[in-house]
């Protein structure tokens, strides 16, 4: 990259040269700025490793997006893998307290502090990634700004359908579940797996490999763009999906931010750059590009000589029976908080059907 600035400055120094000898120099300013140092350096802090798509397919390009488009003025740094000290939880906090500048959060794992966005950690609220991220994004758009009014959003979206993985027998109805180990992604999921006869746990997604290898986790119900980050296809050997085409298990949000003093102390032009890299059509592309990466992540475990299992359709409409009082019990948490729990969950789950019948 810094040989590709390099070119581009003397490509650009040879244009100025000769529109000056046709006396006119208007943007030598610009290009003379994006042929040396970057004005503003910003650090983007996120929990994943460098291999991972996240760090690879979205955040190291939007970078070099906002490179390119501020004319080299703006420098993102990341530093993935929590290379900035903490753990995953502590993400919203640091973006907040100016640790980093920019951080990929999955804010509700502090439970319970921001329940109007853990709505979308409630079963049966997913589709796709990219057509539910939609939702999501409208959703805290419209309802959940002030949960977050100490940092800028920049967007809001949600992984693909969870699947059940295991290094046991494979998923297809309830009884498989009976006692099984397994890691779920939020504390609505934990309750939802305890209705369907299983032995949840709850802990941040960095710690599954070594859950896993103990052996204190027999499974995780997770995305398949999670395997190449972390091995899962050489680490389970079952993979479970909801049968195609309705509803799928969960999901859980995601939250791109900077933080607001930063965002605030920018030039006009600064800001508008960063402004044109954010909002509803960057979540969607994050929904989409999580999307890609549960497809390339379950060739992984293809090649790897994966067992797969369906859970029917009718077998799903079980599950979604048994586990409806967490969703009232989630509703009248909402309630206590002072929000209206009724109004939340139904307009997440109408936006969830808006955005799948719009694809």
């Amino acid at each position: 990259m810094t040989q590709r600035i390099k070119r581009a400055g003397v490509n650009r120094r040879r244009f100025i040269a000769g529109a000056a000898a046709a006396g006119g120099i208007a943007g030598a300013p610009l290009v003379l700025r994006f042929a040396h140092a970057a004005e503003v350096t910003l650090k983007l802090g996120h929990m994943l490793p460098p291999v991972s798509l996240a760090h690879r397919r979205m955040f190291a390009p939007w970078a070099e997006k906002v490179k390119q488009e501020s004319g080299g003025r703006i420098d993102v740094q990341i530093f993935p893998g929590m290379s900035l000290g903490g753990r995953p939880p502590d993400l919203v906090d640091q973006v907040r307290d100016g640790i980093s500048d920019f951080t990929w959060a999955l804010p509700n794992y502090q439970a319970g502090r921001f329940p109007v966005l853990e709505t979308w950690t409630l079963p049966f609220l997913i589709t796709t990634g990219e057509q539910t991220a939609q939702a999501v994004d409208e959703y805290m758009r419209t309802h959940g700004k002030a949960e977050f009014d100490f940092v800028q959003p920049l967007a809001w979206w949600c992984h693909g359908p969870a699947i059940f993985m295991t290094k046991s027998a494979p998923i297809s109805r309830m009884a498989d579940l009976k006692g099984l180990r397994i890691r779920a992604g939020s504390q609505n999921i934990v309750k939802t797996l305890g209705l369907l006869g299983a032995n949840p746990q709850s802990y941040p997604v960095t710690e599954l490999v070594t859950q896993l290898s103990k052996g204190t986790s027999q499974g995780a119900v997770i995305p398949y763009e999670i395997v190449p980050a972390f091995k899962l296809h050489e680490l389970l050997d079952n993979f479970s999906e909801l049968e195609k085409g309705a509803r799928q298990f969960y999901t859980f949000p995601f939250l791109f931010a900077m933080n607001k003093k930063k965002y605030e102390s920018l030039p006009d032009d600064l800001r508008k750059v960063i402004d044109a890299n954010s909002g509803p059509a960057l979540s969607r592309k994050f929904g989409a590009d999580f999307d890609f990466g549960d497809r390339f992540g379950r060739g992984l475990c293809e090649k790897a000589g994966a067992r797969f299992s369906t859970v029917p359709a009718a077998e799903v409409a079980r599950w979604r029976a048994a586990c409806e009082p967490v969703a009232q019990e989630w509703i009248a948490t909402l309630n206590q908080r002072n929000l209206d729990g009724v109004k939340l969950v139904a307009v997440a789950n109408a936006l969830v059907d808006k955005y799948a019948k719009s694809a």
